[in-house]
């Protein structure tokens, strides 16, 4: 029983030790956090946008040029596009 005080105590020891941040390094902190979040966001957004364009041409092309090309590359190429648009 006593290790276990004596380890709490140097628990609290050491956090008093810690260098705390003042409210202005907090809302600094903060800022920069939420900047990076909205930043993250964005950019995956216009990924998405990106990737969903591509592959709606590659579907539309695939469907014009269906004629021409064999049904098994056609089907395999319909399989690729459907796992892609599902991830």
């Amino acid at each position: 029983m006593y290790k276990i005080k004596r380890y709490f105590r140097g628990v609290v020891k050491q956090g008093k030790m810690v260098r705390w941040p003042t409210g202005k390094d907090l809302i600094g902190y903060f800022a920069v956090v939420m900047c990076v979040i909205i930043f993250s966001a964005v950019a995956c957004s216009i990924d998405d946008f990106v990737i969903a364009k591509i592959l709606g041409v590659l579907e539309e092309n695939l469907v014009t040029s269906s004629a021409s090309a064999s049904s098994e590359a056609t089907s395999a190429m319909r399989a690729f596009l459907a796992c892609l648009t599902w991830l």
